[in-house]
């Protein structure tokens, strides 16, 4: 039984490593879409695209998009002070800790897609806990359970 089950998780590891958002994590805000509107009727990569470039304000930035931090293409890897985003549009820099950017430590934030970062968007909690931020950044307000699982099927489905 054992060597089955190993045999198994060695078939079935692919398609984990490419599984984008859980299904519970999709079930979860399906429930809470159709709590929220009885005619909800799916999830829509196109409308999370949408929500994913929509703009916002950040007093002091001006106009922002969730690309504004996580660059235009979710499958890259945000580098510190290499990629082409304002550090202070996403982090408070302590200029005591790093009055020089360019000598700061280097930080790797990983791609935000799931295609190019397996480990992205698996923990419900994680998940929710990332949106309610973003959202109340970006929108000033917290997006609907519609609009989280717009988003997160358009990011699981990018390859």
């Amino acid at each position: 039984m054992k060597r089955f089950a190993a045999v198994l998780g060695l078939v079935l590891w692919p398609a984990v490593l490419h599984a984008g958002p859980t299904q519970q994590i999709l079930d979860h805000y399906a429930e809470a879409a159709r709590h929220d509107d009885p005619g909800f009727d799916g999830f829509s990569a196109e409308r999370g695209e949408k929500l994913y470039h929509e703009k916002g304000i950040i007093r002091g930035l001006g106009f922002v998009t969730c690309a504004s931090c996580h660059l235009p293409d979710p499958r890259e890897m945000i580098i510190a002070h290499q990629s082409k985003i304002l550090c202070r549009a996403c982090h408070v820099i302590n200029d005591e800790e790093h009055p020089n950017p360019k000598k700061a430590k280097v930080r790797k934030i990983p791609p935000l897609a799931p295609s190019a970062n397996a480990k992205r968007l698996t923990d419900p909690q994680t998940v929710e806990d990332f949106l309610r931020v973003n959202c109340t950044l970006v929108f000033k307000r917290e997006c609907t359970a519609k609009e989280k699982g717009d988003v997160l099927v358009w990011l699981g489905g990018i390859k």
